[in-house]
Protein backbone atom coordinates (compact mmCIF):
# COMPACT_ATOMS: atom_id res chain seq x y z
CA UNK A 1 0.00 0.00 0.00
CA UNK A 2 2.03 3.42 -0.78
CA UNK A 3 1.79 6.22 1.38
CA UNK A 4 -0.29 8.09 -0.64
CA UNK A 5 -3.45 6.20 -0.92
CA UNK A 6 -4.41 7.82 2.34
CA UNK A 7 -4.70 11.08 0.71
CA UNK A 8 -8.26 11.47 -0.54
CA UNK A 9 -9.25 15.25 -2.45
CA UNK A 10 -10.27 17.68 0.39
CA UNK A 11 -7.04 16.92 2.18
CA UNK A 12 -5.05 17.89 -1.28
CA UNK A 13 -7.66 20.93 -1.16
CA UNK A 14 -6.59 22.04 2.37
CA UNK A 15 -3.39 21.60 1.35
CA UNK A 16 -3.67 24.02 -1.23
CA UNK A 17 -5.68 26.47 1.07
CA UNK A 18 -2.86 25.79 3.36
CA UNK A 19 0.18 27.21 0.72
CA UNK A 20 -1.63 30.01 -0.85
CA UNK A 21 -2.12 30.86 2.84
CA UNK A 22 1.39 30.69 3.96
CA UNK A 23 2.71 32.57 1.00
CA UNK A 24 4.37 29.10 -0.64
CA UNK A 25 4.47 30.89 -4.08
CA UNK A 26 7.29 31.40 -4.23
CA UNK A 27 8.73 27.53 -3.14
CA UNK A 28 9.43 26.28 -6.15
CA UNK A 29 12.04 29.35 -6.87
CA UNK A 30 13.64 28.96 -3.09
CA UNK A 31 14.26 25.02 -4.21
CA UNK A 32 16.27 26.46 -7.25
CA UNK A 33 13.14 27.03 -9.52
CA UNK A 34 13.23 23.37 -10.70
CA UNK A 35 10.17 21.78 -10.42
CA UNK A 36 9.10 19.13 -13.65
CA UNK A 37 5.52 18.18 -12.16
CA UNK A 38 3.06 20.92 -11.58
CA UNK A 39 -0.25 21.18 -10.39
CA UNK A 40 -2.45 22.91 -12.08
CA UNK A 41 -5.69 24.57 -9.81
CA UNK A 42 -7.37 27.23 -9.71
CA UNK A 43 -5.33 29.05 -12.37
CA UNK A 44 -2.41 29.07 -10.31
CA UNK A 45 0.57 26.53 -10.26
CA UNK A 46 1.67 24.37 -7.08
CA UNK A 47 5.08 22.12 -6.57
CA UNK A 48 3.21 18.38 -7.14
CA UNK A 49 5.45 16.99 -4.72
CA UNK A 50 5.11 19.53 -1.70
CA UNK A 51 1.43 19.25 -2.27
CA UNK A 52 1.07 15.70 -1.70
CA UNK A 53 3.65 16.71 1.50
CA UNK A 54 1.31 18.66 2.68
CA UNK A 55 -1.81 17.11 2.28
CA UNK A 56 -0.89 13.76 3.75
CA UNK A 57 0.42 15.77 6.76
CA UNK A 58 -3.16 16.56 6.68
CA UNK A 59 -4.44 12.81 6.18
CA UNK A 60 -1.76 11.14 8.36
CA UNK A 61 -0.19 13.69 11.14
CA UNK A 62 2.93 12.86 8.75
CA UNK A 63 4.11 15.80 6.58
CA UNK A 64 6.41 14.17 3.85
CA UNK A 65 9.00 15.76 2.25
CA UNK A 66 9.21 15.87 -1.58
CA UNK A 67 12.04 13.35 -1.05
CA UNK A 68 9.85 11.01 1.00
CA UNK A 69 7.35 10.53 -1.62
CA UNK A 70 7.29 7.09 -3.34
CA UNK A 71 8.19 8.10 -6.79
CA UNK A 72 8.93 11.33 -6.26
CA UNK A 73 7.41 13.90 -8.47
CA UNK A 74 6.08 11.15 -10.47
CA UNK A 75 4.20 9.27 -8.08
CA UNK A 76 2.86 12.60 -6.57
CA UNK A 77 1.61 13.30 -10.60
CA UNK A 78 0.29 9.85 -10.80
CA UNK A 79 -1.72 10.70 -7.15
CA UNK A 80 -2.99 13.62 -7.67
CA UNK A 81 -4.27 12.22 -11.40
CA UNK A 82 -5.79 9.50 -9.51
CA UNK A 83 -7.68 12.72 -7.64
CA UNK A 84 -9.08 14.05 -10.35
CA UNK A 85 -6.45 16.91 -10.42
CA UNK A 86 -4.93 18.28 -13.51
CA UNK A 87 -0.92 17.92 -13.40
CA UNK A 88 1.56 19.48 -16.13
CA UNK A 89 4.69 17.12 -16.61
CA UNK A 90 7.84 19.29 -17.70
CA UNK A 91 10.28 16.35 -17.40
CA UNK A 92 11.83 15.07 -20.69
CA UNK A 93 9.27 12.56 -23.03
CA UNK A 94 10.99 9.91 -22.01
CA UNK A 95 10.36 9.83 -18.38
CA UNK A 96 6.38 11.70 -18.77
CA UNK A 97 3.85 10.17 -16.41
CA UNK A 98 0.45 8.75 -18.02
CA UNK A 99 -2.35 10.63 -17.54
CA UNK A 100 -0.10 14.12 -17.24
CA UNK A 101 0.15 16.67 -20.12
CA UNK A 102 3.44 18.50 -21.27
CA UNK A 103 4.14 22.15 -21.15
CA UNK A 104 3.35 22.75 -24.92
CA UNK A 105 -0.04 21.53 -26.49
CA UNK A 106 0.18 19.50 -29.28
CA UNK A 107 -1.47 21.20 -32.73
CA UNK A 108 -4.30 19.45 -34.00
CA UNK A 109 -2.44 17.57 -36.64
CA UNK A 110 -0.32 16.08 -34.02
CA UNK A 111 3.16 17.47 -34.88
CA UNK A 112 5.08 19.75 -32.83
CA UNK A 113 6.64 23.03 -34.08
CA UNK A 114 10.85 22.18 -33.90
CA UNK A 115 12.67 22.81 -30.74
CA UNK A 116 15.80 24.34 -30.60
CA UNK A 117 18.77 22.15 -30.01
CA UNK A 118 21.71 24.09 -28.33
CA UNK A 119 23.46 20.97 -27.30
CA UNK A 120 23.79 21.21 -23.60
CA UNK A 121 20.90 22.40 -21.38
CA UNK A 122 21.35 25.49 -19.38
CA UNK A 123 21.25 25.28 -15.84
CA UNK A 124 18.28 27.81 -13.97
CA UNK A 125 20.77 30.12 -12.22
CA UNK A 126 19.00 31.18 -8.29
CA UNK A 127 20.92 33.89 -6.49
CA UNK A 128 22.72 33.06 -3.57
CA UNK A 129 20.59 35.15 -1.43
CA UNK A 130 17.78 33.61 -3.13
CA UNK A 131 18.44 30.53 -1.21
CA UNK A 132 17.25 29.31 2.10
CA UNK A 133 19.66 28.18 4.87
CA UNK A 134 17.13 25.23 5.77
CA UNK A 135 13.33 24.72 5.06
CA UNK A 136 10.74 23.75 7.46
CA UNK A 137 9.85 20.07 7.26
CA UNK A 138 5.95 20.96 8.13
CA UNK A 139 5.05 23.48 5.90
CA UNK A 140 8.04 23.57 3.51
CA UNK A 141 8.66 27.43 3.62
CA UNK A 142 12.01 29.33 4.52
CA UNK A 143 13.33 29.29 8.02
CA UNK A 144 14.47 32.87 8.90
CA UNK A 145 17.83 33.24 10.76
CA UNK A 146 15.98 32.47 14.15
CA UNK A 147 15.58 28.77 13.21
CA UNK A 148 11.67 28.54 14.19
CA UNK A 149 9.47 28.61 11.80
CA UNK A 150 7.06 31.72 11.72
CA UNK A 151 4.22 29.62 10.31
CA UNK A 152 4.29 26.42 12.18
CA UNK A 153 5.87 27.41 15.59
Amino acid sequence: MSLLNSIDRPHVLTAIETWDKAGGANYMLVRGGVSTHVLLHGGREYDAAAIMGIAHGLATGRTLTPADIPGGGAGASKALVRLGFQVRDDSPPSERVPGTRARTPRTSSGSRSPARNTGTPRPTRVAATDRPVTLCPRCFIAVPATGICDNCD
